[in-house]
């Protein structure tokens, strides 16, 4: 899979080709390349916020640009459990914990545990989607306005029917 060796060919808003990312190298590379990319909104919905593909360091700096980019910065994170992320640390919640308001995190509400769904949209128009929970395999496209909004519309139901988790929330001290 060469072409995702050269992830700098990828254009967020620009390049319309669909493709697969298996690995978990290919999978984190993809995701820090459209983060970096995105000028205004990320929304991330992920099982358990995926440490092989979310919990590095090149990945936090580039939600951490985005948050601090522009007060119009919107990032939505939406977990199946906060709790376990909590637990175990991931480099992205304690960034959220230091941004506060700069970035929101909410579980989702019972009824949607069983979305087998994991996806991350770009400004509404990149989009990496895994649709199976057991498997990396995820569809990457730079450029896919039809599927963002639909992925965007089922983010907001499940946005809307989520809780602020107590586990997500950033402590003033």
């Amino acid at each position: 899979m060469d072409n995702i060796r050269n992830v700098n060919k990828y254009i967020l808003g620009e390049t319309n080709e669909e493709f697969l990312c298996i690995s978990e190298e290919d999978n984190q590379r993809i995701a820090v390349a459209m983060i970096q990319q995105a000028e205004l909104h990320l929304d991330i919905l992920s099982r358990d916020f995926d440490p092989a593909v979310y919990d590095n360091h090149e990945c936090c700096e580039a939600i951490e640009d985005l948050a601090l980019r522009s007060r119009h910065s919107r990032i939505r994170i939406l977990l199946h459990d906060a709790r376990l992320v909590s637990q175990r640390g991931h480099l992205v919640l304690h960034l959220g914990k230091r941004l506060g308001s700069l970035m929101q995190f909410r579980s989702l509400a019972e009824i949607h545990k069983s979305t087998p769904d994991t996806f991350l949209i770009a400004d509404g128009i990149g989009v990496m989607h895994r649709p199976h929970t057991d498997t990396l395999a995820a569809t990457v496209n730079f450029k896919d306005r039809p599927k963002a909004k639909e992925l965007s519309k089922l983010f907001d139901k499940l946005w809307e029917e989520a809780e602020p988790d107590p586990h997500t929330r950033y402590m003033i001290l």
